[in-house]
């Protein structure tokens, strides 16, 4: 059973992508092909000439995964060439019936019809742990946005709260692409010992899932929805870091769906009662689906 994973190097993308294909290996033995996207011209080109010069050495694809809006015209042409079911991880731009299979995060309001499969966030490759290690807690930044007002005070005077509060927990604090470069300076200045800080331009996501995967208390900066999801699949009780809206929109209300189920606990609630919600349910977006496309015999 072979997967062709059609990347555009973005590290969402990839996260969601990657979610998937491991999930599936989980049910089914596969073998997993990763092409990355080329010139749009060459993608139009080869869709309109019926060609995929980039898998000539590679088995045809039972399936084809890609996520963000560059990945469509290659998946299409992968596909036309090639054959296989092309499984689209997003609300696409082209025509939903242009693909066999549409996993749409509910806050993208997808219409219900027969080849979407609506999920609670965005796919991502983190696992569930029923074993998190205790008094194990993470922070995670991310910064300044088109959506969100970053304010580098504001975030320290939530982390100095944070880490004071419980002096037994044992915290690692890392930063993003995003993060203004002077944040975990200002925060290692505060010199506490039960802190640690991790830059992200010293390790990978790989490690920071690690970090995720363990801690069974995360916070997360209310700008990174990503991190938000991945947290949550781990099974870690979440908490957010109030960054101020620039305005509202489909994240925000992601966000605000998942603070008024209780899936988690923004700062002030967190101030009153200096505990964090647990969710309410499992998040394993990944497993589900791959469970899905099971069900309907597209693993075959």
């Amino acid at each position: 059973f072979n997967i062709w994973r059609i990347t555009d190097g973005k590290a969402g993308h990839d996260s969601q992508s990657i979610g998937l294909c491991n999930a599936i290996a989980k049910l089914k033995p596969c073998e997993r092909f990763d092409i990355p996207v080329g010139s749009l011209f060459d993608n139009y080109k080869n869709l309109l000439l019926k060609q995929f010069p980039k898998s000539k050495d590679l088995p045809s694809p039972n399936i084809i995964i890609g996520a963000g809006h560059g990945t469509h015209l290659l998946m299409l042409s992968a596909k036309r060439a090639r054959g296989g079911k092309i499984i689209v991880l997003m609300k696409p731009s082209l025509p939903l019936s242009f693909f066999d299979l549409c996993i749409i995060p509910k806050h993208d309001s997808p219409a219900k019809q027969e080849n979407i499969i609506i999920t609670n966030g965005a796919l991502n490759p983190v696992q569930f742990n029923e074993n998190k290690s205790d008094n194990t807690g993470l922070i995670l930044l991310g910064g300044p946005s088109k959506h969100y007002q970053w304010n580098n005070e504001s975030i320290i005077n939530q982390v100095k709260q944070i880490v004071t509060n419980d002096s037994s927990t044992h915290w690692t604090i890392a930063d993003s692409p995003r993060t203004p470069g002077n944040t975990l300076s200002n925060i290692n200045e505060l010199a506490y010992e039960n802190v640690d800080t991790l830059k992200f331009a010293e390790t990978d996501s790989q490690t920071i899932r690690k970090f995720i995967f363990n801690a069974n208390r995360i916070w997360v900066s209310s700008d990174s929805i990503s991190m938000i999801y991945e947290s949550l699949s781990s099974g870690a009780a979440v908490g957010l870091l109030d960054v101020e809206q620039k305005k509202q929109n489909r994240i925000n209300n992601a966000i605000n769906t998942l603070i008024d189920e209780k899936q988690l606990s923004t700062f002030e609630m967190w101030s009153d009662a200096h505990k964090l919600l647990n969710a309410s349910f499992k998040f394993h977006e990944a497993e589900r689906c791959a469970s899905l496309l099971l069900e309907r015999g597209m693993l075959v």
